[in-house]
């Protein structure tokens, strides 16, 4: 259903609220069917290093992320980076992927088809390469194969925008194979039906490293997905619906066309216009020849058409590197080492090439330049608190208050200022700490990486000065030994549904925690097999145990606990505790209100007991309730008064 109908729909309120509210969650990313096929077909495991060249606007990212995660583990051996061109979409990116909370994931803003070699260094601090596992091509395309759902392709669609981007395509996707492992597997993806910009970009880079990469059979994987194989020849056509068979017809034609321009006028502008595209016409755009398409296997690649299973259409290859691309870099892989450069912060530009011609693996990163309508990259930096030794006393604070065992990565946190007061506290995993500080000397442009841990608050007392963050207490809670509550679902649920709960509310056993624990932040904890707030069918007095763990962090204060997670969050771990949705989407009764009704109840009781001493009925009663009532609106009052004194 669109997004309007269910957004307007009032018996469809309540689903809404429901899909916004796991949105923003992380738990619901709505996405387009055949779009999710690509990370599938990747294989990822959690020590795999993966790269996403072009990732905004971040749900095939979202995928891979939790691929990293699927064991459980909070900071995998494994990362993640997420790589785009544009510096705005880095950004939409940053809101897309942060529900996640991944310590092993980064972001980076580098052009993906000179996107950097990365290194670290190892015990003998030399700098070691880093090849990528599973590499996600996802290019740029003319996306006609969205025509279903964007009725704008219709009138803009002409077959020079594939034409157009078969270059960049093709730069991108060699760029992934140079930075691929060997044994590694590559994924090229369009949502595009020319083949021009798919399977004449597969076969150029079977053709340019024959031998070296292969196409996968992934017949086999997602069996009740329906597809149709790839395509092994192809025409070309001009805007003009002229077709051409092959370049050497093409190269033909071009060259009567360049004759003839140099007696036409500039005026003849149609004419003109066909001379672009003789020009923008290359060899690896027409289909390969029939011996190279017996050992290609172009039919390996995925055509997904929309009315085979009510989808957007989309173009994938799976592709295998079964040896390096180069001497230079067999020789990496066999010594598994680079030494360092003695000029760290030089470029290589694109166009420096290799003895044999070939353009170089290993890329520098490019000074960055500003597009039009567009700010210049200035992120804040990345530091480490052990690289300032006068921070090192916040650490040791933070440690001590919430008892931290001394396994816990200390190492690993950092902030986004250099000196000066730390607002927040960042972890990352050790993979991203040793490509931060090997590579952002380099101009490494690393838009966004690491999860909250730690962020100021208002207390006075050093040992306060930071509170844990929602974001990250399922990275450190494990290393916390003080200042973790195991509470109960009821205890919890009073907690999140209400504002400030006073702490002899809740049950005796979280009272005699509470009293332990002097004010300041803390964690809750609901083990998952404890009983929740959800009853078992046909029984009154049984409730279903709990699904899974639940952590929420809290403060403790003088009388009263609150919890430290936004709305959304809240209403998740009321259903998460077994709270029947319509009580889980509202909230509590805060507590100014709670007094208030308290205080006018009072005042009820007192009126009423005045009132039986002095004998009054109840009429009198509720005369001099309206009375004061009208006396304690000014407007009325006021009115009355005024009609009195003219006499109305």
């Amino acid at each position: 259903a669109p997004r309007q109908f269910i957004r307007k729909n009032s018996e469809l309120k309540t689903f809404h609220n429901f899909l916004v509210q796991q949105t923003e969650q992380g738990n619901i990313s709505r996405q387009e069917a055949v779009s999710m096929i690509p990370p599938f077909l990747l294989d990822v495991r959690p020590h795999h290093k993966v790269l996403d060249m072009c990732a905004a606007p971040g749900s095939k990212t979202a995928q891979l992320i939790e691929m990293i995660h699927g064991d459980g583990n909070s900071m995998p051996d494994g990362l993640v980076v997420a790589n785009d061109s544009d510096n705005k979409r880095c950004y939409m990116l940053v809101h897309q992927t942060k529900r996640l909370q991944s310590p092993s994931f980064m972001i980076t803003n580098h052009d993906a088809s000179v996107f950097p070699t990365l290194y670290v260094k190892g015990k003998d601090e030399k700098r070691q390469r880093i090849l990528f596992d599973r590499v996600l091509a996802d290019v740029p395309c003319s996306g006609d194969a969205t025509l279903r759902k964007n009725i704008g392709i219709w009138r803009s669609w002409n077959p020079m925008n594939g034409i157009g981007l078969h270059p960049l395509q093709s730069r991108i996707l060699e760029r992934g194979l140079h930075l691929l492992a060997v044994d590694g597997i590559v994924v090229y993806s369009t949502c595009s039906f020319n083949p021009v910009e798919n399977e004449a970009v597969v076969a150029n880079m079977l053709r340019k490293y024959k031998g070296c990469i292969e196409l996968v059979n992934v017949s086999e994987h997602l069996p009740h997905l329906k597809r149709a194989t790839g395509l092994s020849s192809w025409n070309i056509m001009d805007r003009d619906k002229e077709f051409y068979l092959s370049h050497d017809e093409c190269s033909r034609q071009s060259k009567v066309n360049h004759d003839v321009a140099r007696f036409i006028t500039v005026s003849d502008t149609r004419f003109m216009e066909r001379i672009p595209f003789y020009l923008s016409i290359s060899k690896s755009m027409f289909p390969p020849s029939t011996e190279e398409a017996e050992w290609m296997h172009l039919e390996r690649c995925c055509r997904l058409l929309p009315h085979h299973q009510d989808t957007g259409g989309f173009f994938v290859a799976v592709l295998r590197k079964t040896q390096p691309l180069s001497q230079k870099e067999a020789k990496e892989v066999a010594s598994t080492t680079i030494v360092a450069l003695a000029d760290h912060t030089a470029n290589i530009s694109e166009t420096q090439r290799d003895d044999d011609g070939q353009i170089g693996d290993e890329i520098r990163p490019l000074e960055p330049f500003q597009r039009s309508g567009q700010r210049l990259f200035n992120e804040d930096p990345y530091v480490f608190m052990e690289d300032e030794p006068e921070k090192l006393k916040i650490l040791d604070d933070i440690i001590d208050f919430y008892g931290f065992y001394k396994s816990f990565p200390r190492h690993l946190l950092m902030s986004r200022s250099e000196g000066g007061r730390k607002r927040h506290l960042y972890i990352v995993s050790p993979l991203i700490k040793a490509i931060l500080q090997c590579n952002l000397p380099d101009g490494l442009r690393a838009t966004n990486t690491g999860v909250r841990v730690f962020t100021r608050s208002d207390s006075k007392n050093d040992a306060k000065v930071f509170r844990i963050c929602q974001e990250g207490i399922d990275v450190i809670m494990d290393y916390m030994q003080q200042r973790v509550i195991y509470a109960t679902a009821a205890d919890v649920f009073t907690i999140l549904h209400e504002d400030t709960p006073f702490i002899d509310t809740l049950s005796v056993t979280t009272q005699d925690t509470l009293s332990k624990l002097g004010e300041g932040a803390c964690a809750f904890l609901v083990q998952r097999g404890t009983p929740s707030l959800a009853k078992m069918d046909g029984a009154s007095d049984c409730f279903r145990p709990m699904p899974c763990s639940l952590r929420i962090v809290g403060w403790r204060g003088t009388k009263t606990v609150r919890c430290l997670v936004g709305k959304y969050e809240r209403m998740h771990y009321k259903l998460l505790l077994g709270a029947p949705p319509e009580v889980a989407e509202v909230d509590g009764i805060k507590r100014t209100h709670r007094e208030e009704i308290t205080s006018n109840s009072i005042k009820a009781e007192i009126f009423s007991s005045a009132s039986q001493e002095q004998g009054l009925d109840d009429g009198h009663v509720a005369k001099r309730a309206r009375q004061e009532k009208e006396e304690d609106t000014n407007d009325v009052g006021f009115w009355s008064r005024l009609k009195g004194f003219f006499g109305f």
